[in-house]
């Protein structure tokens, strides 16, 4: 998947992706992303672990600011430092909102999402829908471009459908079959369908 082509007609796209490929998906997208301005907003990794990946996978981060809603959970953490904003937590969605309308302000080429399944750790499935709803108009006013993460979670499948409706494109990445079958290819498969 190209997913700077996938923006050629959209403004907002909803990544599904199976659990097994999240490490993998995030660097491939990061890479695409290299030498773009990219806010990284993280309910799913410290900005830490986020930044050994990214340098690991020899991906530049130069432009990239993360906003860190993991750090203050497990650590005392200041507001913000050299490239990352804190937040108190992946709950705090009043907090993240705002952060979000700050940085959108600057035109980033890109902001990431990481990820739309960790909110129902922290709160219910209503006040997601409000937020994604807020945060994708916030985005639509802007000239960034967006990515949201979800992981495929068979409990959180209203959730993601839900979230669906709001953005531009919804694109479903399968899981990679290890085994081969007749009615079912080894390579992997990815389906873009168009929500509303």
């Amino acid at each position: 998947m190209d997913i700077k082509q996938e923006f050629s007609a959209s403004q907002t796209i909803l990544l599904i992706m199976p659990s097994s490929d999240y490490n993998k998906e995030i660097v491939e997208i990061m890479k695409k992303f290299s030498g773009k301005n990219v806010a990284y907003i993280t309910l799913n990794k410290t900005r830490d672990s986020l930044v050994e990946l990214f340098k690991q996978n020899k991906i530049n981060i130069d432009n990239v600011v993360f906003v860190d809603a993991i750090s203050k959970t497990i650590k005392s953490a200041p507001d913000q430092s050299d490239g990352v904003y804190y937040v108190s937590s992946p709950g705090a969605l009043t907090e993240i909102g705002i952060v979000i309308s700050k940085f959108l302000r600057h035109n980033f080429d890109y902001l990431v999402f990481d990820s739309l399944t960790n909110l129902l750790v922290y709160e219910n499935k209503a006040p997601i829908g409000k937020f994604v709803s807020s945060l994708v108009n916030k985005i639509k006013e802007s000239k960034t471009k967006a990515v949201f993460y979800a992981l495929s979670v068979e409990e959180q499948q209203t959730m993601i459908k839900e979230s669906g409706m709001f953005v531009d494109k919804v694109i479903e990445l399968d899981k990679k079959s290890t085994k081969t079958t007749k009615s079912k290819s080894t390579k992997t498969k990815s389906k873009a369908k168009k929500s509303k």
